[in-house]
């Protein structure tokens, strides 16, 4: 009977937290929402690093609200905002969002699938921190059931057994995410956990950066289905064993988020990496070292009110435009490249963006040009800003004896496909 009381008193404290998180959240963003766009009028490109007022109030003493921050488009990759976006960091929890990923590699693969029965190991289930505390030795789960644990109710013992099934050990799961992260160009993330929990408190041994967490959110976004999971406030497991209630409390109290995981170590305070989808406009935001629990949300909040905001979907390029740039053949026939998909950015709504092209790629090219060969680029620019570059290509055939059926190439190679560096700022239980 006792036990039973305490299970409703802890049932009805965690929703009376949900709640009042969901408030603050609420009011803070109706709050502060002119603090950046002020900072929007300041900076014409936002993508270049704002130092926030923050750093003077650390210097007087006051608590930071974070210690990194950053805001970007999921499409691009292309950042809108950024706060110390470089500053190595322990991602605590936030770990499993690469264990994630290379086990659906591995589904993906045909390796393993949702379906594959993990025993549960004793390691697993003496794993400490954030729980589901009923994984006992050589109990038997299917995989998805335990990815499904680790992501919403961030289960260091679920992270473990998924470890040793897709890696056959934690450390072969370790090796699997830091090749991942290699991989995905993710040069400042270091993984020696598959959970993020540290082998001595306040000693976290894994590190990352903001910029490295939007990269990983982009791939979960883009190449998994977990948002499925991500975007639930409560699930059941293994069929109504348990309730995992999700850490995020952005689920259900901000519109249109989805996604994506939280953090915490007392070394790494409070993390999350969020994404929130309106329209056609994705954002991820990922917020580090917030002070306490309901502070991560608002921020985060804050930032993505602040990109929808500000921010709008701009069709810049569409499959057979006509770029303005003329490539001569040495027959006398001239042709204009095309793009070969269709390119949509994220702009700012005011002013209007100042749209050009800059061909990039030669302006004579030798031999008869089948349709489809590969031209060079074109920068995609804001003014004198290169937003991106994307490939382009001849749209029709020219010069061509239509018996000849060798791909002609260009006289000269095209520059390989950069965007440019911004210059931007340099114990678990969530």
């Amino acid at each position: 009977m006792v036990e039973n009381r305490w299970k409703s008193m802890r049932r009805r404290l965690a929703g009376a937290l949900a709640i009042a998180t969901a408030l603050l959240i609420v009011a803070a963003s109706l709050a502060n929402a002119a603090y950046y766009a002020g900072e929007h009028h300041r900076h014409r490109h936002i993508h270049h690093v704002h130092r926030r007022r923050g750093h003077a109030a650390r210097r007087r003493g006051a608590v930071p609200m974070y210690h990194a921050a950053l805001l970007e488009d999921a499409d691009t990759g292309r950042v809108l905002y950024a706060s110390d976006p470089n500053l190595s960091w322990p991602p605590a929890s936030m770990a499993k969002m690469m264990l994630l990923l290379v086990t659906t590699d591995a589904i993906k693969s045909g390796r393993l699938s949702y379906n594959t029965p993990v025993r549960i190991s004793r390691r697993a289930a003496l794993t400490g921190g954030s729980r589901l505390g009923l994984l006992h030795e050589g109990r038997v789960y299917p995989l998805g059931e335990l990815m499904k644990a680790a992501l919403i109710r961030s289960a260091n013992d679920a992270a473990v057994a998924i470890a040793e099934t897709v890696g056959g050990s934690v450390d072969g799961a370790v090796r699997l995410m830091n090749a991942r992260a290699a991989q995905l160009g993710m040069t400042d993330t270091h993984y020696e956990t598959v959970d993020g929990l540290p082998p001595i408190p306040m000693h976290d041994v894994d590190r990352t950066t903001a910029m490295d967490l939007a990269t990983l959110a982009r791939a979960l976004i883009h190449n998994t289905n977990l948002l499925e999971w991500s975007a639930l406030q409560s699930a059941e497991f293994d069929g109504g064993v348990a309730m995992l209630h999700n850490t995020n409390h952005l689920i259900g109290h901000y519109y249109g988020c989805d996604g994506l995981k939280t953090g915490f170590t007392y070394e790494a305070g409070f993390n999350l990496t969020a994404t929130a989808r309106r329209g056609d406009m994705r954002l991820i935001s990922v917020i580090l070292g917030a002070p306490n629990n309901p502070e991560r949300f608002i921020q985060s909040a804050k930032l993505l009110d602040w990109g929808f905001n500000n921010f709008k979907k701009v069709e810049v390029l569409h499959v057979g435009q006509t770029l303005p740039a003329v490539i001569q053949l040495d027959n006398g026939h001239t042709i204009h490249p095309v793009p070969e998909r269709d390119l949509a950015l994220v702009m700012p709504k005011h002013p209007a963006a100042d749209i050009r092209y800059d061909y990039q790629g030669p302006t004579v090219v030798t031999g008869p040009l089948p349709a489809g060969t590969l031209l060079g680029k074109v920068a995609v620019m804001d003014g004198t800003d290169v937003l991106t570059k994307v490939d382009v290509y001849a749209p029709v055939a020219a010069g061509m004896d239509p018996a000849t059926l060798t791909r002609t190439t260009v006289s000269a190679d095209p520059p390989s496909a950069t965007m440019p560096a911004s210059d931007h700022d340099s114990q678990e239980k969530k």
